[in-house]
């Protein structure tokens, strides 16, 4: 490994020092869960802004005279600017870094969310959702990519799984909130708040979430060094940083991800398989998943529920569904991509027995929270999933392209289910119809298992066996030569930094 010369040791050479260890051997500190928290709360923000329109949808309809069809594109042109934004924004965030396409991404939803308040005309609230969208399609991807990277392979499945739950109660807390806003404020209330807290979210994503210092360490930025320095002392304080230390990724960075970003490397070598059943399965999951969660509330209404017992039910069934994300995410992490089939599997059940059947209020209350309980897992299953298998170089363009590929499915969901509605085929029609896609993912995903299993060992996105650090060798003590793997601060280090001794294997499940 290349090292660069420096005064400070008699070999002219600085400790060279791979941060992959480093995170593999983590074993929890403050400042760790504090970077989950802040993208937690971003995401929660994310999730909250984007799906209070479907809880607002029953007052927009009324003060400005929409059909269900004009409320299912308004539905779609949000989504396409998430398309776009997830683009953009994914490619800023390879090329600028994570943290400041973040801070533009929280800002600029935060914004248009506040104008969003004050539309006058359909056309109004046509281009406003679009550019809300843009910013809030791109936090997301941008969010995966830093967990992924602050996170251990054992749980970097469940670290994007906790923080995509915040999504998923954000967008809960649509009704609870629209329910205590709109009667008293109007329905431009909850879109006022949310753009309010969006902004006061700048705060801690400006103070206390780090640039991934992995990405620094790829890019080979001159500064580079002196700010992941800076960075690790901050989450370890007291435990100085080795002087003249420099930092490199520790990943594999395969050949075929070097040099400037094409589409084409998203498809290369192992990812020929990968990619294209990671971005079919998460287009249908997407369109199932904003079909139940743009037409949830108004299909409740129609079953004969107040507005505000509807938004409590698509509440109740969202939070439903972060507890299925929660569990789902261990297996995944343990067993790998086909255990997320299940989900979709019991999905499709529950949504032919809304389709077939003429089931009473508390039957209809039961099913449709089961529903979007599995619908919502195995989405959180295949979100916790977009950027695990793509390296460093090109992780938030990989996640991006897939989040915005899904996309596509997810403008079809609200507009086909307002075309379904308004064609006369009922709700029972609509959950019939929308059956086909958990059916579809769940062949899917048993073939992306498939793949998942014959990647080697070293390869992102490989299944973790617990014996990574197993046959570790001894770690260097710290000495005025090139450092080993892992060797990064001075002084006593025992939970960050490998042992002299092999690791014992960590028990399988």
């Amino acid at each position: 490994m290349s090292s660069i010369p420096s005064p400070d040791s008699p070999s002219g050479s600085p400790p060279v020092v791979e941060l992959a260890p480093l995170v593999e051997k983590q074993q929890g500190r403050r400042a760790w869960y504090r970077v989950f928290a802040v993208c937690c709360l971003i995401t929660f923000l994310d999730g909250f802004d984007f799906q209070i329109l479907s809880f607002t949808a029953t007052y927009l309809r009324g003060d400005f005279s929409l059909s269900d069809t004009q409320l299912g594109t308004l539905g779609t042109v949000g989504l396409f600017g998430t398309l776009v934004g997830g683009l953009c924004m994914g490619y800023l965030g390879d090329r600028l870094g994570r943290k400041p396409s973040i801070v533009l991404c929280v800002a600029g939803f935060g914004i248009f969310m506040l104008g969003f308040a004050g539309a006058e005309t359909y056309g109004h609230l046509m281009a406003l959702r679009f550019i809300s969208g843009f910013f809030l399609g791109g936090v997301l991807p941008l969010s995966w990519a830093l967990a992924a990277e602050y996170a251990p392979k054992r749980a970097r499945v469940t670290a994007i799984s906790v923080i995509m739950v915040g999504y998923t109660l954000g967008g809960a807390a649509g009704g609870p909130i629209s329910n205590l806003l709109v009667p008293g404020h109007g329905w431009q209330s909850v879109y006022i708040a949310g753009g309010v807290c969006s902004l006061l979210a700048l705060v801690p994503v400006l103070y206390f979430l780090p640039e991934s210092v992995k990405f620094l360490a790829q890019r080979g930025r001159p500064d580079a060094d002196r700010r992941i320095a800076a960075i690790l002392t901050r989450l370890w304080p007291g435990q100085p940083v080795a002087p003249g230390a420099h930092f490199v990724p520790g990943d594999p960075q395969p050949a075929t991800t070097a040099g400037k970003f094409t589409p084409a490397k998203l498809f290369r070598g192992s990812l020929a398989r990968i990619t294209p059943l990671l971005w079919l399965v998460y287009l249908l999951s997407s369109a199932l998943i904003y079909f139940m969660v743009f037409w949830t509330p108004l299909i409740n209404e129609r079953m004969g529920f107040s507005v505000s017992a509807a938004a409590t039910i698509a509440a109740a069934a969202s939070v439903a569904g972060a507890v299925a994300q929660l569990a789902i995410s261990r297996f995944v992490d343990r067993k790998g991509v086909g255990s997320i089939l299940w989900m979709p599997l019991m999905a499709s059940l529950a949504m032919l027995t809304l389709g077939l059947g003429s089931p009473g209020p508390v039957l209809y209350i039961c099913v449709i929270i089961s529903a979007k309980m599995f619908i919502n897992g195995g989405h959180g299953g295949i979100t916790s999933i977009a950027g695990t298998f793509y390296p460093t170089s090109i992780r938030a363009n990989g996640a991006a392209w897939a989040s915005s590929v899904a996309k596509v499915g997810a403008m079809i969901g609200p507009w086909l289910g307002g075309v379904l509605l308004d064609a006369g085929l009922g709700t029972g029609g609509a959950f019939t119809a929308f059956a086909v896609c958990p059916v579809v993912m769940v062949v899917l995903l048993f073939a992306m298992g498939r793949a998942q299993k014959s990647l080697s060992p070293d390869t992102e996105g490989a299944l973790f066996d617990g014996t990574a650090h197993a046959t570790d060798p001894p770690a260097p003590q710290p000495a005025p030569t090139p450092a080993g793997p892992g060797a990064v601060l001075t002084g006593p280090q025992p939970d960050v930094t490998p042992a002299p001794q092999p690791q014992p294997r960590e028990p399988q499940s």
